[in-house]
């Protein structure tokens, strides 16, 4: 049952990388993209296998996708938790005379310590 599922597995992943390719944008979206599709792969291996099991039959992959959607999945908190932290620190160094403390006051990279008591 194991190697079925994995054969599943490795199926969905081929579907997906013929209709949209193996590049994928680089650093923590690219993660994100990544761990998307292979959710997505198991996913599918998963319905595939549940439906084996009570003798129905397969969802072609593509109609399964189209099911999933798009847009929904996204990690928008992590979006705005980094927008976020972008602004506050580049308002810390304004707030600061737009200057980075030495490493030795700072180790952190960034203004001085009555900089962000004030703030």
């Amino acid at each position: 049952a194991l190697a079925r599922r994995l054969r599943d597995f490795q199926f969905a992943q081929e579907k997906r990388r013929k209709k949209f390719g193996d590049e994928s944008p680089w650093g923590i979206l690219g993660l994100y993209d990544h761990l998307a599709a292979v959710r997505g792969d198991i996913q599918w291996a998963e319905d595939a296998a549940c439906r084996r099991a009570n003798g129905e039959p397969y969802k072609a992959w593509f109609e399964f996708v189209e099911e999933q959607g798009t847009g929904k999945n996204r990690p928008f908190f992590t979006y705005i938790i980094l927008a976020l932290c972008t602004i506050f620190f580049v308002a810390s160094i304004a707030f600061n005379g737009w200057r980075v403390e030495p490493f030795s006051i700072n180790p952190m990279i960034g203004p001085s310590q009555e900089t962000l008591v004030k703030m």
